[in-house]
């Protein structure tokens, strides 16, 4: 026996713009709301670590921490987020670099924050923004701090009153301050000893108040174990002339005449020094910023 089957069948076509007429009907009328929970986290805390450069010229200055809400819609109420000081997050970078770099240095936490350990900060985002600022009033060049001392605040987000997730791997930040001033940065250029000797040199220069830099000497090593006797600091004065005078127990007369250019952000600089044989070396060098910008006589 024969069983008879009716199949149905329709053209392509019409099924393509079958389909197109119910998404179309249905894209107006459906929301479906928010794709994934709100987040919030602290900005530039990726590697815990976080350097920012400070200026000595910059006044009334500020630790900037920014935190961040992720979401696939805006906040529509504004969102109090807070963090504390959080000694742990310090020791825990320590521990981690130590291991890894037997030449690490220890970042060491800023002697004022010993008392805000249990003090509770805060930031606000707005609502329909994404970003919050925390500003923390810093003054270093009146609070008698060594600057080459990586001086830090270790902060962890603790809580926010609308109990959004908090990120776990971006919580903390470990944040250092690194102060410049506008003749610190890295430099290339010659020194040349007398009577015939010239070498190619690449000295960091670092900021140690509004007008002073500290350099290493020459060619000697700038490896932090010489930092005694292989250094040397440059003061530039408001007319741009230079003093140099020695850092530690380095050996190093000023034979003046050293200057400063501030259109090339160029050193030139004349000194005497004496070496570990008890050797004295005349030393004559021109140094200049690698991130000076370009003029006419560059580029002739």
């Amino acid at each position: 026996m024969k069983t008879n089957r009716i199949i149905a069948t329709w053209p392509g076509s019409l099924i393509v713009l079958f389909l197109m007429g119910m998404l179309a009907s249905c894209s107006d009328e459906v929301d479906f709301g928010e794709q994934y929970k709100k987040t919030v986290y602290i900005v530039n805390s990726n590697n815990l670590l976080h350097v920012e450069k400070h200026s000595f010229e910059t006044m009334n200055d500020s630790i900037s921490i920014s935190v961040y809400c992720a979401s696939t819609k805006p906040i529509t109420k504004d969102l109090t987020v807070r963090l504390k000081v959080n000694r742990r997050a310090l020791d825990s970078l320590n521990e981690i670099q130590t291991l890894a770099d037997p030449n690490y240095v220890k970042r060491v936490m800023f002697p004022n924050t010993t008392d805000q350990l249990d003090e509770e900060l805060y930031a606000t985002i707005k609502a329909g923004e994404q970003y919050g600022v925390l500003k923390i009033p810093f003054d270093f060049p009146s609070s008698g701090l060594d600057p080459f001392i990586p001086y830090v605040l270790p902060l962890t987000l603790v809580s926010n009153n609308a109990d959004y997730d908090i990120n776990p791997k971006l919580k903390s930040i470990v944040y250092q301050v690194e102060m410049v001033n506008q003749y610190a940065g890295d430099y290339n250029g010659s020194s040349k000893t007398s009577p015939t000797a010239i070498l190619g040199i690449q000295p960091s220069l670092k900021a140690m108040s509004i007008n002073q830099v500290r350099m290493p000497i020459h060619n000697l090593s700038d490896d932090i174990s010489q930092l005694l006797t292989n250094f040397m600091v440059l003061t530039v004065a408001s007319d741009n002339s230079v003093t140099i005078s020695p850092w530690g127990l380095a050996d190093v007369t000023d034979l003046g005449g050293s200057s400063y250019d501030p259109v090339a952000q160029r050193f030139e600089l004349h000194y005497q020094f004496v070496d570990a044989a008890a050797n004295r070396h005349t030393v004559h060098a021109i140094i200049r910023n690698i991130d000076a910008p370009l003029i006419e006589e560059d580029e002739m």
